[in-house]
């Protein structure tokens, strides 16, 4: 099977899937898509659809950091002003 990009095996692409989140399901689908050079607008939307579901993860946990960071400050200060 040929991928999109020369320079990324599908052993690569494949765990680059996989660390953003595909399920192997998904994964051996989207793999299966690529077989078809016909699909490339089917492919962008898959990997569209991965891209928003991890940055949407990437900002809830920063969320969490943020809210961890005022704890810290607000529990430094509190200390000190007593």
């Amino acid at each position: 099977m040929k991928v999109t990009i020369p320079e990324i095996t599908d052993r690569e692409l494949a765990e680059l899937l996989k660390s953003s989140g595909m399920t192997n399901d998904e994964i051996k689908s989207f793999l299966k898509r690529c077989e078809n050079s016909n699909c490339c607008a089917e492919k962008v939307r898959i990997l569209r659809r991965t891209r928003k579901a991890l940055l949407d993860n990437i900002h809830e946990k920063q969320a969490v950091l943020d809210k961890l960071d005022n704890l810290i400050w607000f529990t430094e200060h509190e200390r000190s002003s007593v």
